[in-house]
């Protein structure tokens, strides 16, 4: 029985180095005058899913939605002194979205108050600086992504426009660096990733893209500097610590995996891929009933996720290993 658990530990190893996070929202928030929007309450729902939470702007206005069923959100800012926001966004594609939101005052004029082109046409401060070829080419390289079958080439071409046009763009160079790990292009990526965080270099979700990217080409050492550094700037991002959890695995350092794995099901227990980090630590302590716990929850969670044929497998190993064991009996 323990070598059997041994070789499925090796088996979802592997199969955990595959990209399978669900899909992510993160944008920033900006009063007309240019101003932060801190502390303002962000909420997303889903008709499709049955799903509402709701986060608040850090100081610099930004805010995340980590670990999400790839499928349509509204996204919904409501408050006293503004006008109340509602955007709509799919993310059953493309698995990513960056919102550039402007609150608008009560009584500002209602004709030409929000541009028509969407999240990279709603401009704050910063991006009213902007040349506005810059923000069409990111807004196409956003509805790119965002429609029903990705067009991933296409996208990266308009965000490179966008860069070219406006060089100290860091939402351009995030999302350009995570179209580039999706084809895995990984120099590309890392070069891309890097230079956002030159220019937002408080950014989590840049420090845990870039370990996301360290853990896909072995660079686990890497990866584990990235991730605990954009963990210490956002200790709650669900993701990233399922990905750290995955580094410490991958290192052979279970033990230190386990409560990181934890923590991202506890911030978030719809992100299936905890559950298959849960799993294997499980393997590694020789408890195959939490095991088998964990890796059914991942199935129920993403019934058709990257990991769900090798779980299954691992799944059917595991109650082979114990039916056997039982009739030895």
């Amino acid at each position: 029985m323990a070598r059997i658990l041994r070789r499925l530990v090796l088996t979802l190893l592997f199969a955990t180095s595959v990209t399978a996070w669900a899909g992510y929202i993160r944008g920033q928030v900006r009063y007309q005058n240019g101003e932060y929007a801190a502390r303002v309450v962000v909420r997303l729902r889903s008709d499709v899913v049955a799903y509402l939470t709701e986060t608040q702007t850090d100081p610099e206005g930004k805010f995340t939605f980590n670990g999400l069923p790839l499928t349509t959100y509204y996204v919904i800012i409501e408050g006293q002194g503004f006008r109340p926001y509602r955007n709509h966004i799919d993310i059953s594609g493309s698995k990513i979205a960056y919102e550039l939101i402007t609150l608008l005052p009560d009584k500002a004029p209602e004709a030409k108050a929000v541009p028509p082109e969407g999240p990279a046409g709603v401009l704050n401060a910063r991006l009213a600086q902007m040349p506005p070829h810059a923000l069409k080419e990111f807004s196409i390289g956003e509805r790119l992504l965002h429609q029903k079958k990705p067009d991933l080439e296409a996208s990266a071409r308009h965000l490179r426009k966008a860069i070219k046009a406006y060089e100290t763009f860091p939402e351009a160079y995030l999302i350009l660096g995570l179209v580039y790990m999706d084809q895995s292009k990984f120099a590309d990526s890392q070069s891309a990733l890097q230079r956002s965080l030159e220019l937002d270099p408080k950014s989590s979700a840049g420090y845990v893209a870039l370990g996301t990217l360290f853990n896909q080409t072995g660079a686990y050492s890497e990866a584990e500097r990235a991730l605990t550094h954009g963990l210490e700037l956002k200790p709650d991002d669900a993701e990233g610590q399922c990905e750290l959890a995955r580094t410490y695995l991958a290192m052979g350092r279970w033990q230190e995996a386990e409560p990181h794995a934890q923590k991202a099901v506890a911030f978030m227990p719809q992100l299936a891929p905890a559950h298959v980090v849960l799993g294997n630590v499980a393997l590694r302590k020789h408890d195959s009933a939490a095991a088998l716990r964990e890796f059914k929850e991942y199935l129920r969670l993403a019934p058709e996720g990257a990991m769900a044929a090798p779980t299954r497998q691992v799944i059917a190993q595991i109650e082979g290993a114990n039916q056997a064991g039982a009739q030895k009996q």
